[in-house]
């Protein structure tokens, strides 16, 4: 009697629910922070972070990240000055710029893309083949991922849900209480092979994913 007690008591506490508001922003090319529409936001009932640490520590490290970190760095210099470029450009077509002005910007324009599908026709193959050993890598360390997670989801009675931001970069969600925490991965605006990414325990009604709680990382 005491244990069906306690059980229906279990059952009634994981039932209630609470509502959790997110804001996810990132800095763009030009370092101010900025608000992510359209991006979507897992919410989890367990720390994604210490599954994958778990399942990594038994593989051994990632392989070729020192090559992917140096080709990585070699094309984004090129990305970002075309970015730039075509912003400039951009900002003088809508304003009121002389002919010889945007003329100038645009050659810049048409330089930086030059050197940039040279950067890409030199570093892409080499990041393909390593890529394509991580992809390995990771498809092997990962496999059982979704059998682990499935399995805790059934012991807390609890099963991950999503929302997408807003356009301005807001999302609400109703969870059932208990340990929950907010994922999301976000491009990263000035690095083509970069993301921003969050894994945040939810600690209250609001939760931030900006640049002071998430990480820049490579998108090996």
């Amino acid at each position: 009697m005491l244990r069906h007690s306690l059980l229906l008591l279990f059952l009634a506490t994981a039932c209630r629910s609470r509502t959790a508001t997110i804001r996810v922003s990132i800095p763009d090319l030009d370092s101010i922070e900025t608000p992510v529409p359209g991006l979507m936001v897992s919410f989890l009932p367990y720390n994604r972070d210490s599954i994958v640490s778990a399942l990594e520590a038994k593989a051994g490290p990632r392989p070729h990240t020192r090559e992917l970190d140096s080709l990585f760095q070699a094309f984004r210099v090129p990305f970002v000055e075309y970015l730039k470029a075509t912003a400039r450009l951009e900002k003088l077509r809508s304003g009121n710029h002389s002919a010889d002005s945007i003329a100038i910007a645009t050659k810049t324009v048409t330089t930086a893309r030059s050197t940039l599908d040279r950067a890409r026709a030199q570093l892409w193959p080499a990041m393909t083949t390593y890529r394509a050993v991580v992809q390995r890598w990771e498809d092997s360390v990962y496999r059982d991922y979704a059998l682990i997670t499935r399995s805790m989801g059934e012991r807390i009675f609890a099963n991950p849900v999503a929302d997408t931001t807003d356009s301005l970069g807001w999302a609400t969600i109703t969870l059932t209480n208990g340990r929950w925490w907010a994922t999301a991965r976000s491009i990263d605006p000035t690095n083509p092979n970069g993301e921003w990414y969050w894994n945040v325990a939810i600690a209250g009604d609001t939760v931030f994913l900006s640049p002071q709680t998430g990480r820049r990382r490579p998108r090996y």
